[in-house]
């Protein structure tokens, strides 16, 4: 009978569900192996008039899955803001953290759901919660290109120049990802542009230029980031010569990359290109160098 609650709870059979509490045979609660219960998947669903029964009927709100989520995160995940608004209305913490971290806010920016976050923010949800490893919603939100929800977390004051425990910012991963828009609206909101990552001190327009995006590495110049050797020993234009990305090369020539550094090897942009089999770049680089090999 818990079986069929559940079923009938993710399907969104209201009058299953009504059917089967009358008998008084089955807790509204009744979970799952993983502590999933019926709220939760009918949250999950977006089958308000199944969470309204529920809840009628006596479900714990703020239950909790084996993984530490609830009824409300699984309500943001999916997107389901009028389920969403009922659980805060009938008492979901807003804050309430999965085993690793996440909230609903986090859930509900690293998926792209605007309307959901615009809602948790205006209740008043605790913007700089994160996971373990300090990703923020804004994080998420950059990494996946969400420029909307990155707007609504910044005007609710979240940090545009917040770091991950690697030193990754927001900014990085979105030039990691291509996202051009997200690039710059986080630099028109005033992240810093040579912000590196830990480990290898590479800059957003090292990475930038690396995955040859020559729009974002535009915008990345225009706000004077750092053509000079990074302390992985290379620079963003031997990254570009390396990968042979011959528009982004010309771009960084064009705004003052030095082709005469060498990078740890000793090799200039020119020869590292060549060595990898892109002569036509290294030919254009060449052309720039002031020491004759």
């Amino acid at each position: 009978m818990a079986a069929l609650l559940q079923a009938s709870a993710y399907s969104g059979d209201a009058y299953n569900i009504r059917e089967i509490l009358e008998r008084g045979k089955v807790r509204p609660d009744a979970a799952d192996s993983e502590l999933t219960t019926p709220l939760m998947l009918a949250s999950a669903a977006g089958h308000l008039d199944c969470v309204k029964l529920l809840v009628e009927f006596g479900a714990y709100i703020n239950a909790r899955r084996s993984t530490g989520t609830s009824s409300l995160f699984l309500a943001a995940q999916g997107g389901h803001l009028e389920v969403v608004r009922f659980l805060f209305d009938v008492g979901a913490l807003i804050d309430s953290q999965s085993n690793n971290g996440a909230t609903s806010l986090f859930i509900a920016s690293q998926m792209g759901h605007m309307e959901v976050v615009r809602y948790l923010c205006s209740k008043g949800a605790n913007i700089n919660l994160c996971l373990h490893d300090k990703t923020t919603p804004i994080f998420v939100a950059s990494q996946n290109g969400h420029d909307a929800i990155v707007r609504q977390l910044v005007s609710s004051g979240a940090d545009v120049n917040c770091r991950r425990e690697d030193g990754t910012s927001p900014l990085w991963i979105a030039c990691q990802m291509g996202h051009v828009v997200v690039v710059q609206t986080l630099l028109d909101l005033g992240a810093e542009s040579d912000k590196p990552r830990n480990d290898d001190g590479v800059t957003p327009l090292f990475k930038a230029a690396s995955k040859g995006y020559r729009t974002i590495t535009n915008c990345l110049l225009k706000r004077k980031a750092n053509l000079g050797l990074q302390k992985s020993g290379y620079s963003p234009l031997h990254a570009a010569a390396y990968f042979g990305h011959l528009s982004v090369v010309q771009l960084m020539l064009e705004n003052g990359a030095n082709a005469d550094l060498k990078d740890k090897d000793g090799l200039t942009a020119a020869q590292l290109s060549a060595k990898r089999g892109f002569d036509s770049i290294s030919r254009i680089i060449s052309l720039q160098q002031n020491t004759v090999y």
